[in-house]
């Protein structure tokens, strides 16, 4: 009984756990999803993919700011409650500079 538990806990890990191609293919928005993964890291990974093809997980060690604890979260598919996204437009800062008025 033991062992069958333990088999399928295994395959099911396996099923939702990310494959190096997964992580090669996927967007910023999802890989800002992933537990341990903001916009830094995000970008790090990203520039990481355009000059190396991803043939293995632990290749992601390589890149700045992921360690064994962030490559176990991306291996799992652990997801953050709350998602990082990146957008193309750039928001308002909403700041205007008063100009400053002097009395002489």
């Amino acid at each position: 009984m033991l062992k069958k538990s333990l088999l399928i806990s295994m395959m099911s890990s396996l099923l939702w756990s990310m494959s190096a191609v997964d992580v090669q293919s996927a967007s910023k928005n999802t890989l800002g999803c992933i537990k341990g993964l903001g916009k830094k890291r995000v970008e790090a990974l990203v520039g990481y993919r355009k000059t190396h093809t991803l043939n293995s997980l632990e290749e992601l060690l390589e890149v700045k700011g992921i360690g064994k604890g962030i490559l176990n979260n991306i291996k799992t598919d652990a997801h953050k409650k709350v998602c990082t996204h990146f957008t193309t437009e750039k928001k308002p800062t909403g700041r205007k500079r008063k100009k400053e008025i002097r009395a002489e």
